[in-house]
């Protein structure tokens, strides 16, 4: 008898370590994608700080052009910033709004069908965009703006405030829907109605996710590639005119990475931008993420 419960023990002993080893694999398998994401960022810093180095305060010049050993990077930040500004004040309204008629107004069999399709716009490649931009998009801008071309900062902002709309309109409309039942209940108790309540109740108490996800589509926004790269006109100059041709982080890279050779001040360079553009993303992403805290309990959280 006393044979048995030890076998018992043992059997239950050698299972329960077979366990933690099955834990503890699963474990340095998910800790994967750190390690992968921790080399990234240090090959790139890395790589990144030479240029710095090696061009100081050069590096925030305010002339681009790269083909004669010009790399001031502050004409492509402030077009980067300037055309998200202008895809935000496009996508922010339309977004904003479109998350309070799917949460608050719009039918079940209708907000079945509109979401998916929204979500949807966030799986089709950036080229698609893209090539929409240059050949759609761009005439009517040149044709309306009698411009001599559509390859300005606006056709740019025009195309990521589509695809910065699944971010804004999925969280958002999230996050009302979360909103407590209860607190609609009362404001209609106390003779609300309910364009009231949404205004008064429900969109203040939903309004730190609401601003997470704009920020979020700005941090979608910022790190866009092909899309702005075809739009964007290409021109690094600082101009507050979304009129005017521009040139961004993003683009500047792809126009001059694959000429550039190991070792050149080319090559330091485009890893500098990166660093850049990894800094303004971070920290947006951390800013979205300290207001997401601030959503009240109950409500989700992203």
């Amino acid at each position: 008898m006393k044979r048995s419960r030890t076998y018992k023990e043992l059997k239950y002993l050698i299972r329960r370590l077979a366990k933690d080893r099955v834990v503890a694999a699963l474990s340095a398998v998910s800790s994967l994608p750190i390690f992968v994401l921790l080399l990234i960022i240090i090959f790139i810093t890395w790589q990144g700080l030479t240029a710095f180095r090696m061009l100081g305060l050069e590096m925030f010049g305010f002339r681009w052009d790269a083909e004669y050993g010009y790399f001031g990077a502050t004409p492509l930040i402030f077009g980067s910033i300037t055309v998200v500004a202008g895809a935000l004040l496009i996508a922010i309204p339309i977004g904003v709004l479109s998350a309070i008629f799917l949460a608050e107004y719009a039918p079940h069999w209708l907000r079945d069908v509109v979401k998916p399709m929204v979500e949807l716009l966030a799986a089709i490649p950036s080229i698609i965009y893209g090539v929409f931009a240059l050949v759609f998009v761009a005439p009517i801008i040149k044709e309306v703006f009698s411009l001599p071309s559509g390859l300005v900062a606006l056709t740019s902002s025009m195309i990521l405030s589509i695809m910065t709309l699944p971010t804004i309109v999925s969280i958002s409309s999230e996050t009302i829907s979360a909103v407590p039942k209860e607190y609609r209940r009362a404001s209609i108790a106390l003779g609300a109605t309910h364009w009231q309540t949404v205004k008064g109740v429900v969109i203040p108490t939903a309004a730190p996710g609401i601003v997470a996800s704009i920020i979020l589509g700005f941090g979608r926004a910022i790190g866009e590639t092909v899309a702005v790269a075809l739009a964007i006109g290409a021109r690094a100059k600082v101009s507050w005119s979304l009129l005017e041709p521009m040139h961004a982080l993003t683009a500047a890279i792809i126009y001059v990475f694959p000429e550039a050779a190991y070792g050149e001040m080319s090559w330091y360079v485009c890893f500098g931008l990166g660093v850049i553009l990894f800094a303004i993303t971070f920290t947006v992403n951390t800013i979205a993420s300290f207001i997401l805290r601030k959503v009240p309990r109950g409500v989700i959280q992203l």
